[in-house]
């Protein structure tokens, strides 16, 4: 067990985070370049301040999002064995404490009605909360088991797609900052020549100014020189003495870097103007207090991309919902018979003209649900006629049709795998009750290069749940031997690299570690091999912890360990050795009677 630290450890740990900090902040204002590189990284991590976002960034290049161990965990994902954490300074406050008659030191929330009053008075001592930074851990997305493809489920709503083809949007969200800050926004007052646009300071008072932008611009440089008066607007008021002492180098340092970062996380690249505009102004000039410099640029860009990013989010939405980006599948007796490519929109139209009395007033109420809530809606109110799926697939689905099992809903995909595993434990269930539950299931196949939607195969015959035949739809599947040989692959591969990952799971929670002799005919290449003798391989059916299986040999297949069964496991599960050179042998004789027959 590891040994707690000391305080002093403590402290020394903090010293050390902050003095790489401050060393790391001080690179990056070694030139322009590098102060957008660090401003570009912090809006990725806009939640910490500049400190903490610089040494992320010196423990882990190319970081693109971080969070604490139980961050992780809550959203469903799981920090990968051996990962080293990053630190980070974490901000505390001691407890505010008053000193009783006795002399002792509590905490002020356990304090009597009479000792706040003597409190007041200044009659008892007291000690006010203070600010302490202890470290604390965490993970970047690419030290767990999440993709890159996660992080829109894991930070809803960050826009990813922006560009100046939204620069309607962009210029309404800025005029509404403008009006936030009680600035105006429309034509200069004189002529600008060159300069890209002016702020006028408000000389009576009825406002704080007015953000004049040169007619001649084109989209792109409107958006930069709005953002950068902005930030002059928000950060240099005239009217705080503060910034009216501030030198001309640093505001507009603050102005410029907060247009960039603001820009950049909106995917719109202003890097060619912005750092020769950084360069002419921070040249041979010393800047005081960077790190405070570079809060505040972090807090206004942090604050105007607020405001600016739910409508754009609002625009893609609107966009997304005029693409072809599902199906809707149409249901006959016992199979798919109609497969059309739909857009949201169409699907809401769809809804309208199809449905009537209390399933029109439901799918109306339902127009303002997030799309994959409406999408939920649309395919209960249609169960039996028709579905709606999703092209984007990555693996195998089971689209179940309907069922008489009641833990499967009708109108449901799941992935193929966890599906299969899913109806054996109710095949199992259900063996011990009377009767079976009637089941029909169609498979849905992702995108490959030889098509451009999932293929949907109709499986003729229907599944009974629970009467014995097949344990799930994988088993019924290769009995009935209906599906071409690429699309019997494709399950193939989604079943095994599942069983696979399940048992090296299994694995690891057990902690089995157990040397094979190296002896017996059914071992080869480091692994014993064994037949199921009544059934085929599926989870619960064997001993835990199987390396491989191959369902092509063997009565119902053969599965791999790396250990040696014992007579117990071999008797329970109905297993036998698989004698590896007999299967050879058997492999030799079928040859030589093909090559006879022919």
């Amino acid at each position: 067990m590891a040994k707690r630290k000391t305080l002093e450890q403590k402290k020394e740990e903090v010293k050390g985070l902050t003095t790489k900090m401050n060393d790391a902040i001080d690179y990056y204002f070694e030139s322009p370049g590098q102060m957008n590189e660090l401003m570009a990284f912090m809006l990725k991590f806009y939640h910490y301040s500049p400190k903490n976002a610089a040494l992320i960034r010196s423990q882990f290049e190319g970081a693109e999002a971080v969070g604490s161990y139980n961050f992780w965990k809550d959203k469903g994902f799981q920090v990968q064995k051996g990962e080293k954490a990053l630190k980070v300074l974490v901000p505390n406050k001691t407890a505010p404490k008053f000193k009783t008659a006795e002399g002792k030191w509590e905490n002020m929330k356990y304090a009597t009605e009479q000792e706040k009053g003597q409190i007041y008075k200044g009659e008892l001592e007291q000690r006010k909360s203070r600010l302490y930074f202890s470290t604390g851990n965490v993970f970047d997305i690419s030290q767990t088991n999440a993709k890159e493809s996660d992080l829109p489920e894991i930070f809803p709503n960050k826009w990813m797609e922006g560009d100046v083809a939204n620069y309607h949007t962009m210029l309404a969200s800025m005029h509404r900052i403008g009006d936030k800050l009680d600035v105006t926004i429309g034509e200069p007052f004189d002529e600008l020549g060159a300069a890209k646009g002016a702020f006028y300071h408000s000389v009576h008072d009825k406002n704080n100014g007015h953000i004049g932008l040169n007619p001649r611009n084109g989209e792109l440089q409107n958006v930069k020189t709005l953002l950068h008066e902005l930030a002059h607007a928000k950060l240099h008021n005239p009217k705080n003495e503060h910034y009216q002492a501030m030198p001309a180098e640093e505001k507009e340092f603050q102005a410029e870097m907060t247009a960039y970062a603001v820009a950049s996380y909106f995917d719109i690249d202003t890097s060619d103007y912005s750092l020769r505009y950084l360069a002419n102004w921070t040249q041979d000039k010393e800047m005081k207090d960077k790190a405070k410099l570079l809060d505040h640029v972090r807090q206004t860009a942090v604050e105007f991309i607020d405001e600016i990013e739910p409508d754009l989010v609002k625009e893609r939405d609107k966009e997304q919902e005029q693409e072809n980006d599902m199906l809707l599948l149409e249901y006959g007796m016992n199979q798919i018979t109609d497969v059309k490519e739909i857009s949201l929109q169409e699907m809401k139209s769809f809804a309208k003209g199809n449905t009537n009395g209390a399933a029109f007033i439901k799918m109306q109420a339902s127009e303002n649900l997030r799309d994959e809530e409406y999408q939920k809606q649309f395919n209960e109110i249609f169960a039996g006629k028709y579905t709606v799926i999703d092209k984007a697939i990555d693996e195998p689905q089971l689209l179940i049709q309907w069922s008489e099992a009641p833990e499967l809903k009708d109108n449901t995909m799941y992935p193929f795998a966890e599906g299969n595993d899913k109806m054996e434990a109710l095949e199992e269930k259900y063996q011990q009750e009377t009767g079976y539950r009637k089941t029909r299931y169609h498979v849905v196949l992702p995108v490959n290069e030889y098509s451009t939607t999932p293929n949907i195969v109709s499986i003729s015959d229907r599944l009974d749940i629970g009467d014995g035949a097949y344990i799930h739809p994988y088993h019924h599947i290769r009995k009935m031997g209906e599906m071409t040989t690429g699309h019997q692959k494709i399950l193939d591969d989604a079943y095994h690299d599942y069983l696979i990952e399940t048992e090296k799971e299994e694995l690891e929670d057990s902690k089995i570690q157990q040397q094979p002799e190296l002896v017996q005919n059914n071992y080869d290449e480091m692994l014993y091999w064994y037949e199921m003798c009544k059934r085929p391989v599926s989870l619960g059916c064997q001993p835990n912890g199987f390396i491989e299986f191959d369902h092509d040999k063997g009565k119902h297949g053969i599965v791999a360990y790396d250990r040696e069964l014992t007579d117990q496991e071999l008797n329970d599960y109905e297993m036998k050795e698989w004698d590896l050179k007999q299967g050879e042998k058997d492999k030799k004789k079928i040859r030589k009677l093909e090559m006879e027959l022919q």
